[in-house]
C-alpha cells in the first residue's frame, strides 16, 4: 500500500520520471488547484538523489543531492507560456506535447550539489 502512495505521489503529483542511465530526470506539476506546493526530497536518481519542490504549476526546482554526478533536467509545465527563466535568466519558450498534454520546458543541466530553479509566466 505505501509504495502506491509514494508512486503516486512521485509519478503522479510531481510528474518526475527518472532516466538514471542517461543522467535525465524530467519533472512535470501535476498539482490540483488549490495545493500551493509540495517537496519529494530524496528521490533515486542513478548513484544520487534529487529533491524537487514545486510551487504550484509555475515553478519548479531541483536539487541534485549527488557528490559527482551530474543531471539534464527537462523542467516541463502544463500549457503554452510566453516566458521560461532559468535561475532568473530568461531562456528560449520551447513548446511540445507529450501523451496529449502540451508543455512549456526547459533543460538545464545541474550539477552536483548545485539547486536549479525553473519558471514560467505569461
Amino acid at each position: 500500500m505505501s509504495f502506491t502512495l509514494v508512486s503516486r505521489t512521485i509519478q503522479g503529483l510531481m510528474g518526475i520520471t527518472p532516466d538514471a542511465p542517461d543522467h535525465n530526470v524530467t519533472t512535470r506539476s501535476q498539482l490540483p488547484t488549490g495545493m500551493k506546493w509540495l517537496q519529494a526530497a530524496d528521490v533515486p536518481l542513478g548513484t544520487g538523489t534529487v529533491t524537487v519542490r514545486h510551487d504550484g504549476a509555475a515553478k519548479t526546482t531541483l536539487t541534485n543531492n549527488s557528490r559527482k554526478d551530474s543531471y539534464s533536467w527537462e523542467a516541463r509545465f502544463p500549457g503554452v507560456h510566453k516566458k521560461i527563466k532559468v535561475n532568473g535568466v530568461a531562456q528560449r519558450v520551447r513548446v511540445k506535447t507529450v501523451h496529449g498534454v502540451t508543455c512549456t520546458y526547459a533543460t538545464p543541466t545541474v550539477r552536483a550539489g548545485a539547486t536549479t530553479v525553473v519558471q514560467v509566466g505569461d
